[in-house]
């Protein structure tokens, strides 16, 4: 399930993309693909269980991968790396602002001692 408050057009607009991919008739067919993404030569996505069983769908949910690829909720494959290189810039630029508040203390401390 996808959790989390819509707060603009965009969010709904993909969202509602992902609904409809899933919920529809198609996905009642053996072999259904979940994500139904198609790059290059490849498939992304994984096919829902063919039984219909609670222990096919319980083996099914036990072999998804630990980490499910941004590219399953239709971000691009790169989008985690760009949210840790996001995280990292605001870092660097908090970093840089306790530097410069140190600098500046040990201006003042040392213009006190000089008086």
């Amino acid at each position: 399930m996808y959790g989390g408050k819509i707060d603009d057009a965009e969010d709904m607009a993909q969202l509602q993309s992902l609904v409809d991919k899933a919920l529809t008739a198609e996905a009642f067919e053996e072999g259904f693909n979940l994500i139904g993404e198609v790059a290059g030569d490849a498939t992304i996505g994984i096919a829902l269980p063919a039984g219909t069983t609670k222990k096919d769908f319980t083996q099914w949910v036990t072999e998804l991968p630990e980490r499910e690829p941004p590219t399953y909720i239709g971000l691009p494959a790169n989008a985690e790396k760009l949210l840790l290189v996001a995280e990292a810039e605001e870092m660097l630029k908090n970093l840089r602002t306790v530097m410069n508040v140190l600098d500046e203390g040990e201006h003042i401390m040392a213009e006190a001692v000089e008086v």
